[in-house]
């Protein structure tokens, strides 16, 4: 079996929903993360979470020094520019590995292995096309791809001297991939949130499909990850490889956070719940959640970082999405019409 590790610089605080993600990860556990954090409160780490102490200065030097033209590096945040170099960059950490990624932490695991499996694995060097999961091949070849210049796209020294967030980790790279013609695997077995909306939307996914966002929950157990949605007075279960929050504004109100417990989670909450108590009454109750409660969460946890250009802009891409939805909801009806 091929051996994979995830490589997670994170620098602060840890996230409140980090507990969560280590229980998800630790039912992975075939696979290994290397975090690499100045954040000093203990957690229960699992055995294939390896954790490396450093500052944010620190890291910033020693990627500094691997290229020969000044980076930009000032904030934490940036680093999702650098991470297609994190083969170079942290080589020695994943030496032994066969693949390596990134990946985000606002995110619950499912069965990884049974989505990015050794088929795939032996057919693609690049796996994924999200921040939120991405995994390389660990060879030289494919670790220096990210250095590729081609005419008309973003490239990495563009990318790591700029002061803005230029996407390169997502956009930049796979352009890189489309201009080589390398082929990479760009499945959709993930489940991306909405997020500013008060139920669960899942994007990247056919417009026919939108039925299925009106009314759903999902439930983690025994590392299985299933989208339960209503449609037509029944529930439909559909499992993923992760779900990704987005930053939407979640309250983590479980007791227990291991991999023997159950998670429940709707639209601003995960919770401890026997799964048997998920029912059509229960997706159409909690497969919505307050606008009032959701938008002043959002605000409250955005109020730092808030401005009158960031505020329009989530106006511009809400009433977008919901034109959009609104006319595939159109189009389903006089189809079933005709």
């Amino acid at each position: 079996m091929y051996k994979i590790a995830y490589i997670v610089p994170y620098f602060g605080k840890l996230p409140k929903g980090f507990k969560a993600w280590l229980a998800t990860c630790s039912t992975n556990d075939d696979i290994d993360w290397i975090i690499i954090t100045d954040d000093d409160e203990e957690y229960d780490y699992p055995k294939n979470v390896k954790v490396y102490k450093s500052s944010f200065e620190e890291l910033k030097k020693r990627i500094a020094s691997m290229f020969d033209f000044e980076i930009c590096l000032d904030r934490p945040w940036k680093l999702c520019d650098f991470r297609p170099a994190f083969g170079e960059i942290f080589a020695s950490e994943l030496q032994g590995y066969d693949f390596w990624g990134y990946c985000d932490t606002d995110l619950i695991w499912g069965n990884i292995r049974k989505f990015v499996n050794e088929d795939i694995l032996d057919k693609y060097d690049k796996i994924g096309f999200q921040g939120h999961s991405t995994v390389y091949r660990n060879t030289t070849d494919v670790n220096k791809r990210y250095k590729v210049i081609a005419p008309g796209i973003i490239n990495y020294k563009t990318a790591f001297s700029c002061e803005k967030g230029c996407c390169f980790d997502e956009v930049g790279i796979s352009n890189i991939y489309e201009w080589l013609h390398i082929p990479y695997y760009r499945e959709t077995n993930f489940a991306h949130l909405d997020m500013f909306s008060t139920s669960f939307f899942l994007g990247h996914l056919p417009q026919n499909e939108d039925y299925k966002n009106r009314y759903q929950v999902f439930i983690w157990e025994n590392g299985k990850l299933e989208r339960v949605y209503l449609h037509e007075g029944a529930l439909h279960y559909e499992e993923y490889m992760y779900l990704h929050f987005f930053c939407r504004p979640m309250k983590y109100c479980a007791d227990n956070y291991d991999k023997d417990s159950v998670f429940v989670i709707y639209p601003d909450r995960l919770i401890n719940l026997d799964k048997s108590r998920v029912d059509v009454s229960f997706v159409k109750k909690h497969g919505r959640c307050s606008a009032l409660h959701f938008y002043c969460a959002v605000f409250w946890e955005r109020r730092k970082k808030l401005t009158i250009k960031k505020v329009i802009k989530a106006l511009r891409t809400k009433i977008k999405n919901n034109i959009t939805r609104s006319n595939s909801k159109a189009a389903v009806k006089a189809s079933i019409v005709s």
